[in-house]
């Protein structure tokens, strides 16, 4: 496994910040933005039709840009140094030992793409993942790892379902299960050894939700410890999903408004 950290291209990046500003996008979403650069008028652009907002946040996001271009080159050769010194030695055996199988040989081509973008968008097919620029080192670290189980997750789930891969991303149910099972898995397993971890791993409105009384990170832990291998705890979490995705969803278009 490896990863190479890079700058994300600008035009990439404002399509993904953009992704978020859509009318009728959760304001949970929206809001991210907009907190992580004050400068932007939050009002302003809720006021304005779409085409205009968008107008909006590319012009100030374009000044941005050139404003922390020296910030995201230094970050990139921060995150890089710590990410070799701390984690990238230790990544096969904590993965191969969280999946129950020899990652060793397996996705060398992820990208870790620093830039502007708050919300840390994947791209399952091609590996790669976004990193906001303004993070701690910390936290860029936890965030790498994070997608990285995502990867491996779908490397292992493709191998033994043989399905679509256009079901890993939003708003398939896989995609859904992935979100919650990342947690499961990084919190127990070694790869929480590889770094300091962030209260919240996966979506903050996830660590109090409940299905049938249990907190479904107790569900989710409870299947992971019990399993008799990864396969095993894939199968069993998705019949579980599948069984409580309208109440699943519905708790989560709450959380979410």
């Amino acid at each position: 496994m490896h990863l190479k950290w890079q700058q994300k291209d600008f035009n990439e990046d404002i399509d993904f910040i953009l992704f978020h500003q859509k009318d009728g996008t959760p304001e949970w979403w929206q809001k991210r933005l907009f907190n992580a650069y004050p400068e932007l008028n939050y009002k302003y652009a809720k006021s304005v039709s779409e085409p205009e907002r968008f107008d909006y946040i590319t012009s100030q996001m374009k000044f941005m840009a050139q404003k922390r271009q020296p910030t995201v080159e230094n970050s990139i050769k921060i995150f890089k140094d710590s990410w070799n010194a701390l984690v990238a030695k230790k990544l096969n055996a904590a993965y191969s030992q969280a999946f129950d199988n020899d990652c060793t040989d397996i996705l060398n081509d992820m990208t870790a793409n620093v830039g502007l973008n708050p919300i840390c968008p994947r791209d399952v097919e091609h590996h790669s993942f976004d990193i906001y620029h303004y993070f701690e080192t910390k936290w860029a670290i936890s965030t790498a790892l994070h997608e990285i189980t995502h990867f491996v997750w779908f490397y292992f789930w493709q191998k033994h379902f043989k399905d679509n891969p256009q079901d890993y991303d939003y708003p398939h149910l896989k995609w859904l299960l992935s979100e919650i099972v990342v947690e499961t898995i990084i919190r127990n397993s070694d790869i929480d050894d590889l770094s300091e971890q962030p209260k919240y791993i996966a979506y903050s409105y996830f660590y109090d939700m409940t299905i049938n009384d249990e907190l479904i990170f107790d569900t989710m832990k409870r299947m992971y410890l019990k399993r008799k291998d990864i396969y095993d705890f894939m199968e069993r979490a998705y019949t579980w999903i599948q069984d409580k995705e309208p109440e699943l969803r519905a708790k989560i278009a709450e959380a979410e408004k």
